[in-house]
């Protein structure tokens, strides 16, 4: 039986006059996985940093299995919503080594300061490092590292917590191809292993298929425009609408979608 892990109604964010988000109403299933869909400026980022702990809300209610959001430990919400977002991130870790971002996953925080290390999270920590390729970054400061190399380290330090969700905010932005192509197969892997609740965010439709995700959420302009099963919104009329111009959902031979104007 599917359980609820995250529910918001009227869910919203406000900074003076100006709406980030309105009336987010959403239900999250466990193991459940979610494509999120919006342009530049859709509110895509602001409604995972609330969803991960990282940013608060001022409209509506957000829970988390049942308790709201404001009755919880937040560093507990961070360790459970494994946000991986190199545009947040980037603002946050500048000369701190790979190591110290990894330990700080495992208590929610930013650095390690308050994070209780164990050995057995650094032999972790170094398996996890291996598995991505990087066993030789360990003491690198993050701003030493390429953009697909940040983009696994902040992978790793999600998985060290164990987190319930994993969040990808725009994942392949900025990687070359074969940087991309690695990402998608791990992307895959996890998908396929259905341990996870999945949320993954991009405006691009080629990373996108129906055999990694089973439902959508088109946002625009801070608002839902249509969510649901992936078939019920993987239409090419209801892309035309949401996009403001007639296009053709196309599949290529490998199930990714691809768009035609």
């Amino acid at each position: 039986m599917e359980r609820t892990i995250i529910n918001a109604r009227g869910l919203g964010c406000q900074i003076g006059a100006r709406f980030l988000l309105k009336d987010i109403d959403w239900e999250i299933e466990d193991k459940s996985r979610w494509i999120i869909i919006g342009m530049n400026g859709s509110g895509k980022t602001t409604l995972l940093s609330i969803l991960s702990g990282y940013q608060a809300y001022n409209h509506g209610t957000l829970s988390y299995r049942g308790t709201s959001y404001q009755e919880q430990d937040i560093f507990r919400i961070r360790k459970e919503m494994g946000w991986i977002s190199n545009s947040f991130f980037d603002q946050v870790y500048h000369y701190e080594s790979v190591l110290e971002i990894l330990l700080a996953g495992l208590s929610g925080t930013y650095g390690i300061e308050e994070c209780v290390v164990r050995d057995r999270d650094i032999v972790k920590a170094k398996r996890l490092l291996a598995a991505m390729g990087l066993e030789d970054r360990l003491d690198t400061p993050f701003n030493w590292l390429s953009k697909g190399e940040r983009q696994s380290v902040l992978i790793v330090r999600s998985l060290l917590a164990e987190p319930e969700i994993l969040v990808f905010d725009e994942l392949m932005t900025g990687l070359d191809v074969m940087a991309r192509e690695k990402m998608m197969r791990f992307v895959q892997k996890l998908a396929n292993d259905r341990r996870h609740t999945m949320i993954y965010v991009t405006h691009h439709f080629d990373e996108i298929s129906p055999e990694l995700f089973d439902h959508c959420l088109l946002l625009r302009n801070g608002m839902i425009y249509k969510k649901g099963l992936i078939e019920e919104i993987f239409r090419s009329d209801v892309i035309s609408d949401f996009l403001g111009v007639p296009v053709r959902l196309k599949q290529r031979e490998n199930g990714y979608y691809f768009l035609t104007f």
